[in-house]
């Protein structure tokens, strides 16, 4: 993508005159840039190392709509229209945040309390180091006397 390619797209979706990295123009970089990159492996289809950077690049777009999606639904709708693109399903949204956290109340619950045995077992081998250092050191102090 040349400069002036990626000024002209800054410009048409920045939210403000010096704005270059809001997810809009983000995503507006990373749109034109798939489109180029997907021309060049129609003439090039044995590229696997540009087919990978593509791929990436398709998942770096999803992950701005997403945040977008998720912080301002308005601005999402309409950067969807001016870039012809699909919108994002919520199913594929809402299984990745169930998979980082917890299933369902018993299973909070569940974490909830080995982490606080967790915290109370840290707690007690601190408290069993102090003394053990206490007791070297008072050892120590006798011995010079």
């Amino acid at each position: 993508m040349l400069r002036s390619e990626k000024k002209k797209v800054i410009s048409k979706f920045a939210t403000h005159p010096k704005d270059t990295g809001s997810p809009q123009v983000q995503v507006a970089i990373l749109t034109e840039r798939i489109n180029k990159l997907q021309e060049h492996l129609l003439t090039h289809g044995k590229d696997n190392h540009s087919r990978k950077g593509l791929l990436e690049m398709v998942g770096k777009r999803r992950r701005h709509l997403n945040y977008l999606r998720l912080h301002d639904k308005k601005a999402y709708e309409e950067l969807l229209g001016s870039l012809k693109l699909k919108a994002i399903s919520q199913a594929t949204t809402a299984r990745k945040t169930v998979k980082k956290g917890p299933k369902n109340a018993k299973v909070a619950k569940k974490v909830t309390k080995s982490a606080a045995k967790a915290a109370v077992k840290a707690e007690k081998k601190a408290v069993k180091k102090e003394k053990k250092v206490a007791k070297k050191a008072a050892t120590k102090a006798k011995a010079k006397k």
